[in-house]
């Protein structure tokens, strides 16, 4: 559960390391019985089920554990079995009594249900709570390809099949889907079963989940317990059938090695000022992780930053510290991970599986928090190169965030939240002073994420008084963000959704779920203009931008493929900026619906429109009366 990953997309999200899916899922949101009320027995389900419409309002519980959760993982399966059927009782009381206005909680509940049934040997269960689950999606490649890999280790197990039947199934599954729609997911699930490494499993656990453990005296909130179980089963299965599967989907593959790409809708879209335009200089805000200014134009403030704890810093740019001397390394890793998620056979991505395949569980810790320094150390970066990409006359002014990249978060507590709140204040009244004309901000986080770091350091009493106290203390950051953001007229902010293809409203995402006229949140798409696997929706996400493998400079000017909605956020950024560059006197709320009416509602897979509002930069600039 490392603090960084609470505030910002970071590049490695989809990077199947062990040490780093297991951080995101303890910073993730808190599904459907994920942090709770201690229980063995539950009560009957009322006769009218309780509408539920955001994750705070969700029961709270916690487990005693008999051991540690590491051991777990190598325990027999009988010493977890208790464990799991508090936790299946528990899910099963909680859906009959809640009716929980959210596909992503309830996608949650039902993909932890079939963990169960694995763990029960009920095989003929699993198919059922997968299509749940599939039934919920709403994504083109979700509706295709979620629970199918889980369905045919099941059906193995039930029908007693050996490695090449699932080799074989694999192929014929996934090959019979639309090549178009799925090609991105298959990709990523290859790269992250080839790199899937046991050892970084337990390691990740003895280095988080056991600390969390020993911290709460092994009553821990149901997210931990669940993670317990869902990883035992993966190693169960997983492992044992990784080259199998791995073979099955690279039959996929290659059999649409020749297969035309999706077409490409986003470039066309785009536009760049030339040098000798009649334009106005523009300055654009990077609210992030740190920015290496060397690489920009500037105004004459530079920035702001302030440290983890809260205190001011020099450092606009995130220091690497002792890691300096391994960052050509780690920038190889980074680049590694992201061709493995392409399904690339480079150099990179060989180093990258070698490393992970390598790696012991006393390494996990000092391997994901490197990588999560190195994911903070480009991220602001690449992020101010999307914005300015293509505008002569855009300069950058850092507002820096030094997260931390340690496994151990802070400890939340009022006097650190009115910190974070006047430190909000403070950036905007910076960018106020700067003549700042736009400001992206690529991170988000909820009051879950305040809640689990409670839960890690056991503050907060009762599992019901940490959530009550976690969401005090998001509100106090939360409603400080919303005013200074409210209190910049001049200014238009411009934020990410989210990686998790769940709800920013359900969730309380902040600064994704706010709701003000100089505000403007965006979703990810490809190239093809097709959201993305991993972006968050909601209500307050009225637009979309390419997010997906963007090309842009890292610290030192290198150029890497990473993706995020932290990568389309900037992109409706750029055109902002390129907007008032060529047309300064335009105001915030006009900027703002010169975008949203050059927007194209996309059609959804039912034909009819759909999520997806592609921002159309050419379109937006003819309405504004600009001649390209």
């Amino acid at each position: 559960m490392n603090t960084s990953s609470s505030h910002f997309f970071s590049p490695l999200t989809a990077v199947a390391s062990a040490a780093l899916l297991c951080a995101a899922s303890l910073a993730a949101v808190p599904a459907l019985a994920q942090t709770a009320t201690s229980t063995s027995t539950t009560a009957a389900a009322p006769a009218e089920r309780k509408v539920i419409t955001s994750a705070d309002q969700l029961p709270r519980r916690t487990y005693t554990l008999a051991q540690l959760p590491s051991a777990y993982l190598s325990a027999p399966l009988a010493a977890l079995k208790p464990l799991g059927a508090q936790l299946e009782a528990d899910i099963q009381a909680d859906l009959a009594a809640y009716d929980i206005k959210d596909a992503a909680t309830l996608r949650e509940a039902y993909g932890a249900l079939a963990s169960l049934a694995q763990l029960r040997g009920d095989w003929a269960a699993v198919p059922g709570w997968t299509a749940k689950a599939r039934a919920l999606q709403e994504k083109p490649a979700g509706k295709q390809t979620s629970g199918v890999l889980t369905d045919l280790l099941a059906q193995q197990q039930l029908e007693k099949r050996d490695a090449a039947w699932l080799s074989a199934e694999v192929a014929r599954r996934y090959g019979a889907m639309n090549w178009a729609e799925v090609q991105d997911t298959i990709k990523a699930n290859r790269g992250g079963v080839e790199t899937f490494n046991p050892e970084l499993m337990i390691g990740s656990f003895k280095a988080q989940l056991d600390v969390m453990a020993q911290n709460g005296q092994m009553v821990v909130p149901a997210q931990l317990a669940q993670a317990i179980v869902g990883t035992r089963m993966q190693m169960e299965l997983l492992g044992p059938n990784k080259a199998a599967i791995v073979a099955g989907l690279q039959q996929v593959l290659d059999a649409n090695s020749k297969t035309v790409a999706k077409a490409d809708i986003w470039t066309p879209r785009t536009f760049s000022i030339p040098a000798d335009a009649k334009a106005k200089p523009v300055l654009i805000g990077v609210w992030d992780s740190g920015v290496d200014l060397a690489l920009f134009k500037t105004g004459a403030a530079k920035g702001l930053a302030f440290t983890d704890e809260g205190q001011p810093s020099k450092d606009l740019l995130r220091p690497l510290g002792e890691a300096e001397p391994r960052w050509p390394q780690l920038r190889s890793m980074i680049k590694g991970a992201m061709d493995q998620r392409a399904a690339l056979d480079t150099p990179d991505s060989r180093q990258f599986r070698a490393t992970l395949g390598g790696l012991k569980a006393e390494q996990a810790k000092g391997f994901g928090e490197d990588m999560a320094l190195a994911g903070l150390y480009v991220h602001g970066t690449h992020v101010a190169g999307i914005a300015v990409d293509g505008n002569p006359f855009a300069q950058v002014y850092a507002a820096t965030m030094l997260w931390s990249h340690k496994t151990e978060p802070s400890k939340p507590s009022e006097a650190r939240s009115r910190l974070t709140a006047a430190n909000y204040g403070t950036l905007v009244q910076g960018f106020k002073s700067a003549g700042v004309r736009v400001v992206n901000m690529s991170w988000r986080y909820g009051p879950s994420a305040y809640e689990m770091m409670m839960a890690y350091h056991n503050l907060g009493g009762t599992p019901e008084q940490r959530k009550a106290e976690a969401l005090r203390l998001f509100k106090i950051e939360r409603d400080a963000l919303n005013a200074a953001i409210a209190g910049a007229p001049e200014i238009l902010f411009v934020a990410g959704s989210g990686n998790e293809d769940n709800s920013a409203d359900f969730e309380e995402y902040i600064p994704a779920g706010l709701s003000l006229p100089n505000l403007i949140t965006a979703g990810a798409v490809d190239r093809s203009g097709s959201e993305t696997s991993f972006s968050t929706f909601g209500k307050t996400v009225v637009v979309h931008a390419n997010g997906f493998e963007v090309d842009a400079p890292i610290p030192g000017g290198v150029r890497m493929k990473l993706s995020g909605t932290s990568m389309a956020s900037p992109q409706v950024a750029n055109l902002a900026a390129k907007l008032i560059a060529l047309k300064p006197e335009l105001k915030p709320a006009e900027v703002k619906a010169l975008i949203l009416q050059g927007a194209e509602r996309m059609s959804g897979a039912d034909g009819k429109p759909g999520r997806v509002n592609l921002i159309n930069p050419r379109k937006s600039a003819e309405l504004a009366g600009i001649k390209l």
